[in-house]
């Protein structure tokens, strides 16, 4: 059978930007409300064998944090990255003056040296403010209280497209105090292994991982930006009958076009007509073409109603208007 339709049935795909937090790894608080005034407390875990208040990550030093992402086929387009810091003996006033971003490709599970957006030099901070949070040397109810190390949230302008693959998030942090900066690990309560942050020391020119107390931690931070993902947009097909010529005088032509959707074949279907009363003056319950003729007969010139139906349950799937001369 033959099928037209006045609307083809089409899938295209649609590119849709969402903006999100692409990657967030900010866990730093196991002790909300826990610190000194009633501030979010990100303590050293004493208690399960932590050591590290924080690596650091010093651009005077040429000292960096890096952490591995994926990006899945789709891509990404990144358009900020904010990180934590801190100066041990600072205020809650941040005295962060640079931080200097960049993403690479992975080289042989390892961050790489060129960067594939953002810059080794040229700092993109854009903005650096207290988090709310105390990075505290243990976890006991003294040093809980400690409020040498307030941790900064700092962001970055680092932005552009990120196509399908691994990649390292690098960065390091200048400021005006006298020790550090210092990048707080990923701290969830109770929990020793945090992540598989690097850490590379200027000194030795060398990448290693980032420790506490022999337990991988991560290092915290929050990539933003937009996922582009495909929609299917479909494109829905109509059923179509039409009768020609239209005004008839003595026949006329049926003609049914079934969508590929429709659900229904040419024998579920009833054809009828109906003068302007609503009086059924015309029907086809035996449909085996796609077209079929009907005859005036004795029916008097004017406009009639038809409709083409599922003869088991009675859904029209077109109505419409023919005129007889």
């Amino acid at each position: 059978m033959k099928k037209l339709f006045t609307l083809i049935s089409a899938l295209s795909l649609t590119a849709i930007s969402v903006a999100q937090p692409l990657v967030n790894q900010s866990q730093l608080i196991n002790f909300p409300g826990g610190g000194s005034g009633g501030a979010n407390a990100s303590a050293t875990q004493t208690v399960i064998g932590h050591t590290l208040y924080g690596s650091g990550n010093q651009t005077s030093a040429n000292n960096w944090m890096a952490e591995k992402i994926v990006v899945p086929a789709s891509g990404w387009t990144v358009d900020s990255l904010i990180v934590y810091g801190y100066q041990t003996g600072s205020t809650t006033v941040s005295t962060f003056t640079a931080l200097n971003a960049f993403i690479s490709a992975d080289s042989s599970n390892l961050p790489g040296y060129t960067p594939v957006l953002g810059s080794r030099t040229v700092s993109s901070l854009i903005g650096t403010n207290w988090s709310g949070i105390y990075r505290t040397p243990g976890d006991d109810a003294a040093s809980l209280m400690n409020t040498q190390r307030p941790i900064m949230r700092l962001k970055s302008s680092i932005s552009g497209n990120l196509t399908a693959g691994t990649y390292w998030i690098v960065w390091n942090t200048a400021g005006t105090g006298a020790s550090g900066p210092w990048c707080p690990p990923v701290t969830i309560l109770n929990q020793a292994t945090t992540g598989n942050a690097m850490q590379f020391l200027g000194t030795s020119s060398t990448w290693t991982t980032m420790v506490s107390g022999g337990f991988n931690q991560g290092a915290p931070f929050i990539l933003h930006g937009k996922i582009t993902t495909s929609v299917k947009e479909t494109v829905a097909a109509a059923n179509e009958i039409s009768i020609a010529p239209s005004p008839f005088v003595s026949s006329a032509n049926v003609n049914i076009n079934l969508a590929e959707n429709a659900g229904v074949t040419l024998s579920d279907l009833s054809f009828e007509m109906y003068d302007v009363t609503g009086k059924l003056v015309m029907q086809n319950s035996n449909i085996n073409n796609s077209t079929f003729t009907i005859e005036r007969g004795d029916l008097s010139a004017g406009t009639y109603t038809y409709k083409v139906s599922n003869k088991s349950n009675g859904t029209a799937l077109k109505t419409g208007k023919v005129a007889i001369q």
